[in-house]
């Protein structure tokens, strides 16, 4: 009798570690998904950062007031996401990887994006130029 009630104890004293460890990793997935998730999935809209576009040119060549004027009206007419990309590409230095890490998408999507408000920026400039 005595060896059975040992032989139980042990059972349930291993089951018992068993499900302790099993609750543990369970968890530790659980929480390591999570965290992967919300880096990842944050829409561009539900970031509060808005940048403000201010062209500041130093550059060799001189840029007269219109051509201010007709870059500044280009840039109105991106939409706010289009705006971050293109302040966070050209005006803070980030790689395409940091870009999609700030803003939770992939990297090529900021590089489509990125491809997609240039060609937008130069048909407007065409259009005013």
């Amino acid at each position: 009798m005595c060896s059975e009630s040992r032989t139980c104890e042990a059972v349930e004293k291993g089951f018992s570690i068993y499900i302790k460890l099993c609750i543990r990793h369970v968890s530790r997935d659980y929480f390591r998904k999570l965290n992967r998730d919300s880096f990842y999935v944050r829409p561009l809209d539900a970031i509060v950062y808005e940048p403000y576009l201010t062209l500041n040119l130093q550059t060799s060549t001189v840029m007269t007031v219109e051509d201010f004027e007709v870059l500044s009206q280009a840039i109105e007419t991106l939409s706010s996401s289009e705006k971050k990309v293109l302040y966070l590409k050209f005006f803070q230095n980030k790689t395409d990887k940091e870009i999609a890490q700030f803003i939770g998408v992939t990297r090529q999507a900021v590089s489509k994006s990125k491809t997609n408000v240039l060609v937008k920026l130069k048909s407007q400039l065409e259009i005013y130029l």
